[in-house]
């Protein structure tokens, strides 16, 4: 991972859980985890969002329930959230 990538990834992880931060929870406590939006291509090229542990991997997180699950539950896209984390830190 180059430089630049590493600082992105450290912004992004400074917000907290794009989702509690979406549903009105307090992020600062959040242990956050990159979440790489796969489209095609990559991992290492996928855009990339903080999501924390339960919201990332658990059991109502987009790994835990898949990506159609996720959003019908929350109401949201993964990319309406790396929307809303760009904005945050331009």
């Amino acid at each position: 991972m180059n430089k630049e990538k590493k600082q992105h990834y450290d912004r992004v992880a400074r917000l907290g859980c794009s989702l509690c931060r979406y549903i009105g929870y307090e992020t600062n406590d959040c242990e956050c985890q990159i979440h790489h939006i796969r489209r095609t291509g990559r991992r290492s090229d996928a855009p990339v969002i903080g999501l924390c542990y339960e919201h990332h991997i658990g059991d109502a997180g987009i790994h835990g329930l898949g990506r159609k699950r996720f959003e019908a539950k929350y109401g949201i896209t993964e990319e309406s959230l790396l929307a809303q984390t760009l904005d945050l830190i331009k």
